[in-house]
């Protein structure tokens, strides 16, 4: 079976051509910039990105006559458009944080707090500013719905993406439903009052399930499936398959998983639907490549004020190549850029700092290991590791940083089993497919 596998991720959009779980080729090119401040009407993003999964689905598919399309996205973001399917805002990426922006006195989740506290404890994600719902509200506080053509039909972007391509709607897969924030974990279908709270009864929300389309496109012979959540996908293709797992998924976001079966909430982690009928209870928005590229444009435009402009892989590479548990520095940093997991601050900090012995690779040592104790931290939280056989590393940053794991697979047992996963978000939906047809 041709499956072509396209993963839109916060930094690339990845493609890959299998013949069953074979990779025959892949291509990959950085994600477009994210939307800054331009009205959200403006679709510049989303234009961009679309125009480019179809110049990599259009490259794989050149000298195969039909094949299985599976897309995987990154979670929590969210596309409005019209009944014929285009797009009449931009791209809201859960960096898009609009729910605590005061408008009138009051702010997007300080009402669906207040108005929605029961239902939002069963959608398994506590609420968040940048998390679709807040956003979605903010969008009606603000005035930006009402000026909106009737009917407003809401996608995920992996699902807008399949309709982009295909002219038709795929059925909306729970593990993308269930990061909008409107899902009810209990009846596995969209919590009406969240719904009409946040959308003021103006907004459609696909239909939950499995519909497959099929369609031409360039002339192939196209089948569709659902789109997936990109956790979900990587964890999959990384072999994340037994409760006595830990799974450390650190890429430009980061969340450490368990596999769990039951649904109950706490207040300190998500529950997300997995596959094969189970969960995941897992804690995101941990720093990760996300914080570190705080230093790296840092290092970037000091560089180029002195005329030496180098570009950020360049920047990364020198860096973390002289990366060590040896180099640590005695300062303390702390990376909390941006609303997270691990602290309440929103603004990130490095304390501490000697007259000497500070540099960029000794800083970078610091961070390193100030990531890897943030996420060691929230995952003894979610399971004892005393109970853990075997962590499970995905995402870019787990794989190009060996000093991260090194720390993380220190704080277990001695015999403990680990895995670095290769390619696992396509490998993951390379299985989804299989699994599905």
């Amino acid at each position: 079976m041709n499956i072509i596998a396209i993963d839109c991720g916060a930094s690339f959009i990845k493609g890959a051509l299998l013949e069953d779980t074979h990779i025959l080729r892949t291509l990959s090119q950085r994600s477009p910039r994210v939307h800054c401040d331009e009205p959200i009407t403006q679709t510049i993003q989303i234009d961009s990105l679309i125009d480019n999964v179809k110049k990599l689905v259009e490259a794989l598919a050149a000298d195969i006559e039909d094949f299985v399309l599976c897309v995987s996205n990154e979670m929590h973001g969210f596309i409005l458009a019209d009944h014929e399917g285009r797009a009449l805002t931009d791209y809201i990426s859960w960096q898009k944080e609009y729910g605590n922006i005061i408008v009138s006195n009051d702010t997007a989740m300080g009402i669906l707090e207040r108005e929605c506290a029961d239902e939002i404890a069963h959608t398994g994600m506590p609420l968040r500013s940048g998390l679709p719902s807040s956003n979605l509200m903010y969008l009606k506080l603000a005035g930006v719905l009402d000026r909106l053509p009737t009917p407003v039909y809401l996608y995920p972007l992996g699902d807008f993406i399949i309709r982009a391509l295909s002219g038709k709607n795929t059925g909306c897969h729970p593990t993308n439903a269930a990061a909008l924030g409107f899902y009810d974990l209990r009846t596995s279908k969209w919590n009406k009052k969240i719904c009409d709270m946040a959308g003021g009864g103006k907004v459609c929300f696909p239909t939950i399930g499995s519909e497959i389309v099929e369609f031409r496109f360039k002339g192939h012979s196209v089948r569709a499936l659902p789109a997936i959540g990109d956790q979900q996908a990587a964890l999959l293709g990384s072999g994340f398959n037994r409760k006595d797992m830990v799974s450390y998924n650190l890429g430009t976001g980061a969340q450490v998983s368990v596999i769990t079966n039951d649904i109950k909430r706490s207040g300190n982690y998500q529950i997300r639907p997995y596959f094969d009928g189970e969960y995941l209870k897992s804690i995101p928005h941990i720093p990760s490549g996300r914080a570190i590229n705080v230093y790296i444009r840092f290092v970037a435009g000091a560089l180029k004020s002195f005329g030496c402009e180098r570009n950020e892989e360049d920047i990364w590479n020198v860096l973390l190549k002289n990366a060590s548990v040896n180099n640590v520095s005695r300062c303390k940093c702390d990376l909390s850029f941006f609303e997270n997991a691990v602290s309440d601050n929103t603004k990130g900090s490095i304390t501490d700092i000697p007259e000497y012995g500070v540099d960029m690779e000794s800083l970078m040592s610091t961070i390193i290991t100030q990531m890897a104790e943030n996420s060691i931290q929230l995952a003894d939280s979610i399971i004892h590791p005393q109970n853990v056989k075997e962590v499970v590393f995905s995402g870019g940053i787990a794989r190009r940083i060996p000093m991260l794991r090194d720390i993380i697979i220190g704080h277990y047992d001695k015999n403990i089993g680990f895995k670095v996963a290769e390619n696992e978000t396509i490998m993951g939906l390379a299985s989804y497919s299989i699994g599905c047809l």
